[in-house]
């Protein structure tokens, strides 16, 4: 009960070969030892930034509650989103999910055969014995209250609906006995300065950095600021207190420090 195989014997195969890792993809993932369950959900408005994207993926952890968002521009996306979530936050033990076709598809099989996760899907139309489905509806409810509280433009509902989820993963739950999701999941204390910086859509001024248009220098046409909303925090560029940044002038993102 306490400890695992997913291996049958040293060698895949039946030559000797030098490897660098285990021939066990299992063996090569870290596991985030909860069930997870996903859910998919769409907006009328297509996602600024994304090239008309108006479906996203959700995953909740079972135990943790930590939610992942991924915007998807078809249903058939999800075994990118799942690769994806394993690829952050660890291989889960089972996926939750409803019995759409995608998302019980032969591929989807072979990857959670790979990986030895189980499965489990919900009866059709009784999408409530979907865990993802309670936990969309205070998901939901949050991101829904701060558009308005904001007057967020629709066309910014993935990002709003992304840096929820990071406000929500961070922030300490009555039912986790008071500790933040991202705590439960991965054992260590959570830093919130990030969260403390900025509110999702406040307006921003950061450097112009010099292109062909502009060289910095004095009397130039163009500002040497430029601009901004908030709109997220940049994981995966720069250190820990970058951000994402939905300029005025071009309706990009860009990330600053």
């Amino acid at each position: 009960k306490n400890t695992t195989q997913f291996a049958t014997n040293v060698m895949s195969g039946h030559r000797i070969l030098q490897t660098i890792k285990s021939p066990y993809p299992a063996h090569n993932v870290w596991r985030r030892n909860e069930a997870v369950a996903s859910d998919t959900i769409y907006s009328e408005v297509a996602a600024i930034g994304t090239n008309g994207q108006k479906i996203a993926q959700i995953f909740v952890g079972r135990t943790s509650l930590v939610i992942d968002i991924f915007g998807m521009s078809s249903e058939k996306q999800f075994v990118n989103t799942l690769e994806d979530v394993i690829r952050s936050r660890g291989a889960m033990d089972k996926l939750i999910t409803d019995s759409a076709a995608v998302e019980i598809s032969k591929r989807i099989g072979e990857i959670l055969r790979a990986l030895c996760i189980d499965d489990w899907q919900s009866e059709p139309h009784y999408q409530h014995q979907n865990f993802a489905e309670h936990r969309w509806k205070f998901y939901k409810r949050n991101i829904q209250w701060f558009m308005n509280f904001r007057d967020v433009p629709g066309y910014a509902w993935l990002l709003c609906a992304e840096w929820i989820a990071d406000v929500m993963n961070m922030t300490a739950e009555k039912s986790l006995d008071w500790r933040p999701p991202l705590q439960v999941l991965t054992g260590q204390t959570i830093d919130i300065s990030v969260m403390l910086c900025f509110l999702f859509w406040d307006v921003v001024y950061v450097t112009r950095h010099k292109d062909k248009s502009y060289q910095a220098q004095i009397g130039s046409e163009k500002s040497s600021e430029i601009r901004g909303r908030f709109v997220g925090f940049s994981k995966h560029v720069g250190h820990a207190l970058t951000f994402k940044i939905l300029t005025d002038d071009t309706r990009k993102i860009i990330h600053r420090s």
